[in-house]
């Protein structure tokens, strides 16, 4: 059970993210999470940094897509002028829109990037594809069922722990 939860990689922040290398290891597709994984959640436009980032990906020939649990409007916003594809009310960890993004894809080309282990690396590794757990941007303005899955965390991390897996950078003593 504790393995749905293990990430491929973990980094900080998805400017540690080695694009270069995902892609000479023939990864194409990017599914990223959008609150805390790219900006905090009450960020509500993207910043430089991630315009750089998502250029980037872009020029190196990455298709990106946002797949948030967020609302509409929320999601909507944030992507407005992003020129990406982004599904709002995702419902991770189930895996009904992220597998409609796959039936474009090959899933050994797809990297699922997030930084809850209850939603975005459990769906990743639900759906077969690499996944990339980041470092939370701003702990202190999740949302309320953001912060119950923390505590949870807290208790599968505790699991990862003594069963010597690896856990999340913020979570390593």
């Amino acid at each position: 059970m504790y393995k749905y939860f293990v990430a491929n990689e973990y980094v900080k922040n998805v400017f540690e993210i080695n694009l270069e290398n995902l892609k000479s290891a023939g990864k194409k597709v990017i599914l990223t999470d959008l609150d805390n994984t790219l900006v905090a959640s009450n960020v509500a436009e993207p910043t430089e940094e991630i315009l750089e980032f998502l250029s980037k990906a872009k020029k190196l020939g990455f298709k990106v897509y946002i797949v948030s649990n967020n609302n509409r409007a929320r999601v909507e916003k944030f992507a407005k002028n992003l020129d990406i594809e982004a599904y709002y009310n995702a419902l991770k960890p189930l895996k009904f829109k992220s597998n409609k993004i796959l039936q474009k894809h090959k899933r050994n080309e797809v990297i699922f990037i997030g930084d809850q282990m209850l939603t975005d690396i459990l769906v990743a590794n639900r759906l077969d594809v690499y996944s990339i757990s980041v470092t939370p941007v701003n702990f202190t303005v999740d949302e309320t069922a953001t912060k119950i899955n923390r505590r949870l965390e807290k208790l599968i991390i505790k699991g990862l722990k003594k069963r010597n897996f690896p856990v999340p950078l913020h979570a390593r003593d």
